[in-house]
């Protein structure tokens, strides 16, 4: 299959996770000491899981909630990034899904299920967004916009308050809590950064490809970090995140 047809079963599945999510009951239970898991969440990625694999046996999937496999095609899921929102009823989620090939990053979807806004990327797919919303084309402020959620709480890592004070002192600064979202409006040019810690290759394959496609940075920073967008803001961000992981 060539990235192309990954991406349309990416979206395709992803539009009918969203279908899925209007009718399933939401039970909210702890996943760890600062998170949660719903019972969407569950549903959501046991559905992305037999459709994708399904339509491409030869493939295997890294999930958030049921387990990792890999295969020369792997998918990348994350049914619901943004848990803590979504059980909140804050519309600041989406899902996630993303395809690799070889071990390289070849497709990328964003859906958000509360606007009905579809972001996707492909090698040789540019990037696109798809909504039946409100849109606004993204203007130009005088600081940058970044989007993080650092510090989050028992994050092991020392001195991101400190670079949080110093972020603020530079740009505007956004807090999503849903790191694949954050991503899709960087690629949409809504934001011009977004930077976490503590995050899971599921929270970012989509996001990255998404970033790339629409000519953005995508850098790791350490095991666990990111630094995406364009524009000087990301060289800065990037080396005050390396001194806070060192």
């Amino acid at each position: 299959m060539t990235p192309g047809d990954l991406l349309a079963l990416a979206a395709r599945s992803c539009a009918d996770a969203a279908k899925l999510l209007h009718e399933l009951p939401v039970d909210v239970s702890a996943k760890g000491t600062f998170d949660q898991v719903s019972s969407a969440d569950l549903e959501v990625e046991a559905f992305l899981r037999r459709a994708l694999v399904a339509a491409v046996p030869e493939s295997a999937v890294i999930g958030e909630e049921l387990g990792s496999a890999r295969a020369p095609i792997t998918w990348y899921v994350d049914p619901i990034d943004g848990t803590r929102n979504f059980v909140r009823g804050l519309p600041l989620s989406c899902i996630s899904v993303a395809a690799a090939v070889d071990g390289e990053l070849v497709a990328g979807c964003v859906l958000d299920p509360f606007r009905d806004e579809l972001f996707t990327a492909a090698v040789d797919v540019p990037f696109a967004v798809s909504s039946t919303g409100l849109t606004i084309t993204p203007g130009v402020s005088p600081r940058p916009l970044v989007l993080t959620d650092m510090p989050l709480p028992g994050s092991p890592y020392r001195g991101e308050l400190d670079l949080l004070g110093e972020l603020m002192e530079v740009a505007d600064v956004r807090r999503v809590y849903s790191t694949a979202l954050s991503l899709a409006w960087v690629a949409a040019g809504r934001a011009d950064a977004a930077a976490n810690l503590g995050i899971h290759p599921w929270d970012v394959a989509a996001g990255a490809v998404l970033v790339r496609s629409a000519g953005g940075e995508f850098r790791e920073i350490g095991s666990t970090g990111f630094v995406a967008g364009r524009g000087e803001i990301v060289s800065w961000l990037a080396d005050r995140l390396e001194g806070v992981v060192s």
